[in-house]
Formats: C-alpha cells, sequence, structure tokens
C-alpha cells in the first residue's frame, strides 16, 4: 500500500475539507521473491476504489504500477492508474518509521479521513480494494 496524506481536500474554493488521504494498493504474487508478479491493483478515491484485474500493462512499470493524482472540480479529487511517465517516490515501510510516527499514525485524528495503513485500518482497506 502507498499512501499519501493532503492537508486539505479544496480543489475548488469554497469548497474542502482539512485532511484526506489517498492510496494505492499492488497486489503481488510472492513478496519473497526479487521480482514479484503484480496480479492486480486498486486506486482509492475518498471511500471507495478502482479496482484492476489484471493492472493493465500500461500502468505498469517493472515492479512498479504509475498512479496520478487529479482533481475534478469542483468538489473532488482522486487517484487513478495511468500510462504516462513520472517520478519514483521514495517507499518508507511501515517498519522503518520510527516509534513516535507509527504511534502518530495510530492515534492522531484526521477527523473524517481514516489513516488507511495504521493498524486498525489496513487489513481492512486491503479487503474493500481487493481486485479479485
Amino acid at each position: 500500500m502507498y499512501s499519501w496524506y493532503f492537508p486539505k481536500d479544496s480543489p475548488s474554493p469554497k469548497f474542502g475539507h482539512r485532511h484526506d488521504w489517498e492510496h494505492a494498493i499492488v497486489f503481488i504474487d510472492n513478496p519473497d521473491v526479487p521480482n514479484p508478479k503484480i496480479l492486480g491493483c486498486s486506486v482509492s478515491s475518498h471511500s471507495g476504489y478502482a479496482k484492476y484485474n489484471p493492472c493493465p500493462s500500461y500502468a505498469v512499470d517493472g515492479t512498479s504500477i504509475k498512479v496520478r493524482y487529479m482533481h475534478k472540480w469542483p468538489i473532488n479529487h482522486d487517484l487513478d492508474i495511468t500510462g504516462d511517465a513520472g517520478k519514483f517516490q521514495d517507499l518508507i515501510m511501515w517498519d522503518q518509521m520510527t516509534e513516535d510516527a507509527r504511534r502518530a499514525l495510530n492515534s492522531v485524528s484526521f477527523g473524517s479521513a481514516n489513516t488507511p495503513m495504521n493498524n486498525w485500518n489496513f487489513e481492512r482497506k486491503i479487503e474493500k480494494a481487493w481486485p479479485f
């Protein structure tokens, strides 16, 4: 699961709210091999998902998927897959975070925006995004 935090969800003036989380989930065949095969992927849009089974080849770059962020005027933003070239972003694993960072993600209230990768939401989000 790759997660992005947005301090303000405001795609247009006078609309929006504080805090939002969006995320992309890549489903692979075996996490224990050097080059796992991507079997499917899902990307979030507020409380729903766009699910792909299989993940389209145009959106796969080696062992990564290409994701785009887009706002839809007047009231929404979301993630989706794309074929467009982009940049790789650093991946920080849950276990690489300090205990303080993990504690904050588990305990800080982001209002109606739920931290997708914390201890209470991770498995539920994986189940809801399951594309198979």
